[in-house]
Parts: structure tokens; sequence; C-alpha cells
């Protein structure tokens, strides 16, 4: 049988380094024992050299993300690595190799002189390196000759196929009943052993939901899905043994029949494919096959739905502050995670005379409700702080929307401020939220209570404006009740909070701190609203 041996990695620099690739390839070697050792090192030198190279040059020395795909064929070694860099012209007309004594400009030279071909092009925003070496013959020696790579519109398809399906997001997620309930439902009508919605992904098939015994995870070569989404048509094979094309996937007990439809993202490409399987060869008619295509759209629907929460969720980040206030002397940031796609949590600033309003609130409740609410609330603030004092634009908000909020059910606390720049004073309303500190520098802190109800409670709350000071080297800290989750959930969670901030050189060391506490283990939306005024010692 042909030597064929695939692998796809996914690396984002820092942290990933060439060793990262070192790995790889080191799995790759380990399944192609007959690959020439003069093949190898030259392959392994190029492969390393083009990584180092998108590291070091695709985003002018910023952070970068990529793939690379390396592919060990009977006739060749193929390396593919694909990026969203700034730089998006490379002239490899003439690549002559520097100086001795030259540091730089190496790379290219090499990988040119070791291989048989280097394709680079910039399609779409995106640059595709291709870098193509042809094996030896064990009983001769070949020269350099043109060699292009196997189909690069191939690749550059199968890489935009591959981003398209990153976009969505839905790779490596929980179980969803939305999903569940189609699987349930096909695998009764059809009488099936299995019933899933499966994901290609690089070199494996991933499974978002599955009824029955099918695995959750299988190698790409294996996966008949794989087969499915070269098409746009229904793909049915009644009996696997009795077909030589995919008689090496049966799996004894598990697959033998398979009905299959692919799914496509929102761009059209094919990431996936609903499907039907069992141990025993059938017979599918004509009228299942429209069925099986009846349900995959109920599948594509859903994650139609699933790209327009993300899509929401980009909206929601939007509304949040996308510039730093120009406060000199002060340095202000924040943080919203959201549960779900979309949250009730939010955060925003902006000027407002000689300082800045800041503000913080949390709506009752998660996901698309809230999140309206949510929306709606900034907008109000933002309006009346405009024109009124803090307590004013509490007041107003709270005439605005307890009617909506009332109707609604629900109701939302907010801290809401406004930050003189020169004194340091922090004039402020605390409407049923109660989760704002101040670390002093001295290593103090002054938790700013609030007795007042939130907003949608009672629309006859008079909220007090009360008044505090920071001073050089003080940090005013505001969350959602999700951070204190991140600890014990009490409200000496705070505590830990002033620790972070007394040890941390800026809010955004505060941020990246709880951003990485809250990574996958967050049930409730996290925010955090930060303001410090620079030590002057």
């Amino acid at each position: 049988m042909p030597e064929i041996v695939s692998r796809t990695l996914r690396l984002s620099s820092p942290p990933d380094t060439v060793d990262t690739v070192h790995d790889l390839l080191a799995s790759i070697w380990a399944q192609t024992p007959r690959l020439d050792p003069a093949d190898r090192m030259a392959a392994e030198l190029s492969i390393v050299e083009l990584t180092a190279n998108v590291i070091e040059h695709a985003n002018r020395g910023q952070a970068i993300r990529f793939t690379l795909t390396v592919v060990v064929s009977d006739d060749r070694i193929e390396a593919t690595a694909t990026d969203e860099g700034s730089v998006e012209h490379v002239d490899l007309s003439d690549r002559s190799m520097p100086d001795q004594l030259s540091e730089r400009g190496r790379g290219l030279p090499i990988m040119q002189a070791l291989n048989d071909s280097v394709e680079h092009q910039r399609v779409d925003g995106v640059n595709y390196w291709t870098v193509v070496r042809a094996r030896r013959s064990p009983r001769s020696k070949r020269g350099r000759k043109a060699m292009p790579s196997i189909s690069i519109s191939g690749v550059i398809d199968e890489m935009a196929r591959q981003r398209a399906l990153d976009d969505m997001g839905i790779l490596d997620t929980a179980p969803e009943e939305r999903f569940d309930r189609v699987t349930r439902l096909a695998r009764q009508l059809f009488g099936v052993e299995t019933a899933a919605v499966n994901f290609i992904d690089g070199d494996r098939q991933w499974a978002k939901s599955v009824s029955g015994a099918g695995p959750v995870e299988m190698t790409r070569e294996g996966s008949m899905c794989t087969v499915t989404i070269q098409g746009n048509e229904p793909f049915v094979v009644p009996d696997m043994t009795a077909d030589p094309r995919y008689a090496s996937k049966v799996v004894p007990g598990l697959l033998a029949f398979y009905a299959g439809f692919p799914l496509y993202a929102p761009g059209g490409e094919r990431i996936g494919a609903f499907c039907v399987y069992d141990s025993t060869p059938r017979h599918f008619s004509a009228r299942e096959t429209e069925m099986l295509r009846d349900l995959a759209g109920w599948v594509q629907q859903e994650l139609t739905v699933s790209q327009e929460l993300s899509r929401a969720s980009e909206v929601q980040q939007g509304l949040l502050p996308q510039q730093l206030l120009s406060m000199p002397g002060w340095k202000i940031g924040g943080v919203c995670i959201p549960a779900r796609a979309v949250g009730g949590d939010f955060y925003d600033w902006y000027p407002v005379g000689e300082g800045a309003a800041l503000t913080l609130a949390d709506a009752m409740g998660k996901g698309i409700g809230a999140s309206i609410i949510a929306a709606t609330v900034r907008a109000v603030l933002r309006s009346a702080a405009r024109f009124a004092d803090v307590a004013g634009a509490i007041d107003a908000a709270s005439a605005a929307l307890t009617i909506d909020l009332n109707n609604a059910g629900v109701f939302v606390t907010a801290f809401h401020a406004r930050l003189d720049m020169d004194s340091g004073e922090l004039s402020y309303v605390d409407a049923g939220h109660g989760l704002s500190i101040i670390a002093r520098a001295d290593g103090s802190s002054e938790r700013l209570r609030s007795n007042a109800p939130p907003l949608g409670v009672d629309p006859e709350t008079v909220w007090p404006l009360q008044t505090t000071t920071l001073a050089p080297g003080d940090t005013l800290i505001v969350v959602s009740d999700g951070v204190l989750d991140l600890y014990d959930g009490s409200l000496r969670s705070l505590d830990n909070l002033v620790a972070l901030a007394l040890l941390a050189k800026d809010p955004w060391e505060i941020i990246e701190a709880i951003r990485a506490r809250a990574r996958g283990t967050s049930s409730d939306d996290v925010t955090m609203l930060i303001a410090r005024r620079d030590d002057v010692r």
C-alpha cells in the first residue's frame, strides 16, 4: 500500500516555538521508517526554517497564529504553512546565499537549495507557503528538478475549509441538547445503531453529537464523513464490506453501513457531515435518503443559530470600549467574558469633562435575553450621563427602564461613577451592586458598600451619591459576581483581588490573571473594570 502520513498542527507563537515543530516531525519520522535519511534531514531543516521564518517575519515580529501541514507520500515530502500575517509580498525570484558573516537571510536560500519547489501565495489576506522535496530513489541520486506542489489550489481550499470550521468555534465544545435531539430522532427513524453530527478537523474527525456507540473522535483517514464532504449530495454505502474503496474503513461491530450528508459553514465550505451508520449492511431507500437530507437541514439550521450567536458575541464585544482613555496619570482597563456566546454584563468608560465616566452593570440572567437588557442599560446610561450628574443618570435610567424591566421580570445591578483626573475624586452611585473595592497603595483596602436596590426593583428609589478619593498608587476594582465565583464565591474573594492588585504592575496584568483563572471554568459572566492612579513616588 502507498506510504502516506499526514499531520496538521495549529501553532500560536508565543508560546509555541520551533521546538513544537520538532516534536511534530519526530512523530512523522517514526511513521515513515523507509524515508531516506538525507531526505529526512533536508525536510526537517527546511520545515524548521519555514516555521522560524513565519514566526519572525510574517507579522513583523508580533504574535502570530498559523497552521502547518506536513504530508509524506511515496514520491515526496510536502509542507504547507498558512498565516494571516501583515507581510503580503515575498520575492522568491533571487534568493542567493548571503555573505558568510551575515546573521540573517539564510532561511529562504537554504529552503530553495534543499527542495524542488518553494512557493508563496497570498489569497484573501492569507499567506500560503508550500515546500516540496521529491524523495530520493534508493538506487539513484536524483538532481534538483521542478516539482510543484500536488495542488496548491487544493491546499488553499482545504485551508479555507479549516479556517471556516475554526471560525465557527464549535470544535471541542460541550454536548448540546439541540443537536442531541436530532441524532436521537435519526437513530429511531432509521433503526440504526448510531447517528452522529461529525466535523472534519485537520487530521481528525470530532463529533458534536453521537447517539449510539460511535466514537467522539477518530482519525481523519478512517472517517467516512471525510469522503462525504468531498461532494454536495447524500453519500450512501449500503455494504462497505463489498466495496473495495471503503473496505479498509469497516469497523467490525460498529461500521459496515454508512449514509451521510455534508454540513456547511456560512461561506459554503463543507466542514462536516450528519450521518447514520450500522454494523450490518442494509438497504437505504430513496425515501430514507430524503429523510436524511431533511434531518441534515435541521442540523444545518442549528449551526446557523450557532453562527448567529457568534456574530452576536462579536457585536456585544464591539459595544465595549475599544480605545484607552487619554487620562495622564491614570491607567484604566476592563474585561468581559460571557459564560455563553453573549451575556448580561458590561463595562463602559468615556471621557466627561476633566475626567471620565465609569460603569459596570450586571443584568440578571445569562444569554441573549440578558444581553439585550444590558445593551439597553448601556445606551440609556450613556445618554443620561452626558446631561446629568451621576445620581441623575441613574434616576434617568430607572425612569426609562423600570417598566421594561418589570415586564421582562429582571433587574440590573449597576456601579456608575465619575472620576476627576486631577483630584482623584470618585463620585459614584451603587444600585444594588456592592462589588467594588479600592486597593490602597499602603496595602489597606476600602470596600464601596451599597444599601440601595438594583434598577427595576422600585421606581421610587432615590439612589444616594457617594464620594471617595483615589490617591497616587490606589486601584479601583469593580467586578461582577462571576469574578467572585472564580475564588470561593463569597465577598472574601474581594481580598484576593486586592492582593492581586498590590502585586500587579498595571490593570492589564490583573486582567490577564483573571482571564487565565476563568479559562474553561466559569459558569457565570466574568466582568471587571479597573482604574489605577499612577504612583508619583
